[in-house]
């Protein structure tokens, strides 16, 4: 995400509904998209709504934005995301799976020996590993998911992360590993492991 000019944001402080407009145009895309898969397809009806939600919390406190105090303005729009999808998940208390294998699951996932045979060859075979990707994604606790989705999705650094979700660089990290790790293990019969 792009971050927006000062002067647009003061704007838009000031009640400028131009400035407003196209805080949200700039916004728009990264926002819905963060949503949807912090929440994943199961939700996928709510996704505008909750997007609509998020930016009229933002623009009711956005008086409340201090750009001296060094945040970006975008860092704190992912903030609003984060807790307003949050909240959202503990109204519909969405449960989580663990990403630890069973007995029954082959965890070692048998890797085709060229990279030709490991790549999807059709759009059947892309949407079926975007489905399962999509899968594994919401099987991940909701710190790790944002954390991975900000990361991997919306290109934040770790500082700006640790800002979004409110706990440290390390933690940002920590939390990376794991449902990176998470995801790996739950993927690596449909996209090989490599070594």
């Amino acid at each position: 995400m792009t971050d927006i000019a000062p002067q647009l944001i003061a704007r838009a402080q000031r009640g400028d509904e131009d400035a407003v407009r196209a805080i949200i145009e700039s916004l728009h895309r990264p926002v819905i998209a963060t949503v949807f898969r912090f929440l994943g397809a199961r939700f996928r009806a709510d996704v505008e709504d909750v997007a609509q939600e998020i930016f009229v919390k933002v623009f009711r406190a956005i008086d409340r934005f201090e750009p001296e105090r060094g945040v970006k303005f975008s860092t704190w729009v992912y903030t609003f995301v984060r807790n307003h999808c949050f909240d959202f998940l503990k109204r519909r208390r969405l449960s989580t799976v663990s990403m630890s294998p069973r007995d029954d699951d082959d965890p070692l996932g048998i890797e085709p020996a060229d990279e030709l045979a490991r790549r999807p060859v059709d759009s059947a075979e892309n949407q079926e590993l975007g489905q399962k990707i999509e899968e594994a994604l919401a099987a991940l606790g909701p710190d790790q998911r944002l954390a991975f989705v900000l990361r991997e999705y919306e290109g934040l650094d770790y500082s700006a992360i640790a800002q979004v979700t409110g706990v440290s660089e390390g933690t940002v990290k920590s939390r990376l590993h794991r449902a990176k790790e998470a995801l790996r293990n739950r993927l690596s019969r449909y996209v090989g492991t490599g070594t």
